[in-house]
C-alpha cells in the first residue's frame, strides 16, 4: 500500500485524534500507518508535520497534567513550512484592549489553523482532560477547547521562535512577596509570559497584562489559561518605537471583566523586571 502526499496528510489529522498514536506509528502495525512511515521517510514535509504534532500534543499534554509549561518551551518546537502557510493564510487579527499610544505599536495575537486539523487538535485535548478524570462538560466545551487548541499551538509557534533567536532573553515573574511565580521570555519580537502561580480568574474577573517604563504604563493583553498553567503571548510590530530599558516591568493585574482596559484599578499579583 502507498500513500500520495494528500492522502499522508489526511491520515496524519487521523492520527492526530488520538494522543499517543504518532508518538508510537513507528511501531504500528496498521497497514495504514506503515505505509505513512514510508511516505513520511521520503517527503520532509510530511516527516516535519508528524514532529510538529507530537511536540504540539506532548506540550498540551504538560499543561492539563498541570506541570509547568516552561518545561517544555526550553525545547525549540518548529512547525513545519506547510503548517505556518496554513496558519498564516487564516490568521486574523485580535488586538487587546490598550491606551492608543500604545496600540499603534502592539499587534494583536494572530490566531489561526486548519478546521480539520483545530478539531484534531480540540479532540486531542478532550481526550487527554478525559484522562485526567475531567470528562462531566466536555462535550459541552468542545468549542471552548478548540480555542484552547488553537491557542497552545500559536504558543509552541511563538516558543520556537523566541528559543531559536540569538538574543532572547529571560527573566523571572514573581508574586509581590518575590516569590518566583513563572517565566518573561522575549526576543526582538515576541513575548511569551508563563505561570502556574495563578487560580484561573472568576468569571467577572481577568488578568490583564501591562508593560511599564518611568511612570506610564500600557495594557497589552489579558492571560489565558489551559487547566492550571496561565499564559501570555504577544507579538511587537515595531520595536523601534518601544524599548525595553532598565526601569522597564512587565505586571500582571487582577481586573474587573468590564473595567476600563485602559486604566488599572485591581492588585498587582505578578510582575518581571525586564532591565534585570
Amino acid at each position: 500500500m502507498r500513500l500520495d502526499h494528500a492522502a499522508a496528510h489526511e491520515r496524519i489529522a487521523d492520527l492526530a485524534l488520538e494522543p499517543g498514536r504518532l508518538a508510537a506509528l513507528e511501531a504500528s502495525p496498521d497497514p495504514l500507518d506503515r505505509a505513512l512511515v514510508d511516505h513520511a521517510a521520503g517527503c520532509d514535509e510530511c516527516r516535519a508535520e508528524i514532529e510538529a504534532w507530537r511536540r504540539t500534543q506532548a506540550l498540551v499534554a504538560l499543561g492539563v497534567a498541570g506541570r509547568p509549561v516552561e518545561e517544555a518551551a526550553i525545547v525549540p518546537l518548529r512547525a513545519p513550512e506547510s503548517v505556518r502557510d496554513r496558519v498564516l493564510a487564516s490568521a486574523g487579527a485580535e488586538r487587546p484592549g490598550a491606551a492608543p499610544s500604545f496600540a499603534t505599536r502592539a499587534r494583536g495575537l494572530r490566531l489561526g489553523w486548519g478546521r480539520r486539523n483545530l478539531l484534531a487538535m480540540a479532540a486531542a485535548v478532550l481526550v487527554l482532560v478525559a484522562g485526567a478524570g475531567l470528562v462531566a462538560d466536555q462535550l459541552a466545551r468542545l468549542d471552548e477547547l478548540a480555542a484552547e487548541a488553537r491557542r497552545m499551538q500559536y504558543v509552541v509557534r511563538v516558543v520556537d521562535r523566541v528559543m531559536a533567536a540569538p538574543n532572547h532573553r529571560i527573566v523571572d515573574l514573581r508574586e509581590p512577596d518575590g516569590t518566583r511565580a513563572g517565566s518573561v521570555s522575549w526576543s526582538s519580537h515576541d513575548f511569551v509570559v508563563l505561570t502556574t502561580a495563578l487560580a484561573p480568574p472568576a468569571e467577572d474577573k481577568l488578568y490583564r497584562c501591562w508593560l511599564s517604563d518611568d511612570g506610564a504604563g500600557w495594557a497589552v493583553g489579558e492571560m489565558y489559561f489551559v487547566d492550571q498553567t496561565g499564559y501570555w503571548v504577544g507579538e511587537l510590530d515595531e520595536w523601534a518605537t518601544f524599548e525595553i530599558g532598565p526601569t522597564t516591568v512587565f505586571r500582571v493585574s487582577l481586573e474587573p471583566a468590564d473595567g476600563d482596559p485602559a486604566a488599572r484599578s485591581g492588585p498587582i499579583v505578578l510582575e518581571a523586571a525586564l532591565g534585570s
